[in-house]
């Protein structure tokens, strides 16, 4: 993209969609003296996980005193390339990004390294970041699918079939993918799971898009017993369909990543009425995320070094330990 229609693209972007911390109004606030400019630009805040980890880069911000921006692509990675381009002409100091195509942004992500802007990737690893900050792909697609298969286990017996939703070609959630197969498939004794795709071939992100995916999957396989996904989003909106179309909620199990509180409103008010399909979420704990970004922030400006991935721990939100998280 030239830097020209990068600019103007960016200038668009930023008066529509970007939004500031501690003021009503949305505007950024002014840092204080010697605080910092930070930016984070996610995939999409129509997403509850990423307005979560928003939420907690803003209040980590505003309590160290920086200044704190937010951008909203809309899954449009044209939109945030805009966006990067827009912060190191800017001269912010650090960039947080949940990429939405991670493939598209080393290039600019180097141009920003190399004007002395610090980089993370949230959720996302990307080339020439300088830290990556996420739960385990393959651990939280794990305890997602080990949870379900243990649903399974003492539910239901023969062979089943299963399905994931990911995001198409991203290899990182084809890695969760596997983990939630895996998990699933060794908790589950009583037959065989065959699933109905191939990681990484079933995209899904929202719940539209998750309800769409799912009329089709009841067309082709009405006899679907495991739905499980990236992300909860995606399978709050299959379940809808589920539901909708009659389905036997009771041979079958739907399970998504990130703990929403959509999700586990829905497992609480399930296992309090004795009925309901939605048996697993995993909480990746999004706002504490949020604010363990900008902590990464803070210690790169003091000249750590992060080689290694900053693991978010991933556990199971089942109906055996839902009251929990309603105390």
């Amino acid at each position: 993209m030239k830097k020209s229609l990068c600019l103007v693209l960016s200038l668009v972007m930023v008066l529509l969609a970007a939004a500031g911390c501690g003021k009503a109004d949305g505007s950024a606030q002014s840092p204080e003296k010697g605080g910092k400019k930070i930016a984070y630009t996610t995939m999409t805040l129509e997403s509850p996980y990423f307005v979560e980890v928003s939420e907690g880069i803003k209040d980590k911000c505003q309590e160290l005193g920086w200044e704190c921006t937010v951008q909203d692509p809309k899954m449009d990675v044209a939109s945030q390339l805009a966006a990067i381009e827009t912060y190191i002409d800017q001269k912010y100091d650090g960039i947080i990004i949940s990429a939405v195509d991670a493939a598209a942004l080393p290039g600019i992500i180097k141009e920003a390294t190399d004007a002395g802007i610090k980089v993370i990737g949230s959720s996302t690893d990307i080339e020439n970041i300088q830290a990556f900050v996420s739960a385990g792909e393959y651990e939280m697609g794990y305890a997602l699918g080990k949870a379900i298969g243990e649903w399974s286990e003492a539910n239901l017996s023969g062979d089943l079939k299963g399905v994931t939703f990911g995001t198409i070609n991203d290899q990182n959630v084809m890695i969760r993918e596997q983990g939630m197969r895996e998990g699933a498939e060794e908790a589950y004794s009583k037959g065989n799971i065959t699933f109905i795709n191939e990681a990484g071939t079933l995209g899904g992100v929202t719940a539209e898009e998750g309800m769409a995916n799912m009329e089709g999957i009841m067309q082709s396989n009405p006899d679907i017993n495991l739905i499980m996904g990236s992300n909860d989003d995606s399978i709050l909106g299959a379940y809808e369909a589920a539901k909708s179309a009659g389905m036997d909620l009771n041979k079958m199990a739907f399970g998504g990543v990130n703990a929403v509180e959509q999700a586990l409103n829905t497992i609480k008010e399930e296992k309090d009425a004795g009925e309901g399909a939605y048996r697993v979420t995993v909480d990746i704990t999004p706002r504490l995320h949020g604010v363990t970004d900008v902590e990464i922030m803070q210690q790169l400006f003091d000249g750590k070094e992060f080689p290694e991935q900053v693991l978010i721990e991933a556990k199971a939100v089942t109906v055996d330990n839902i009251d929990e998280y309603f105390k």
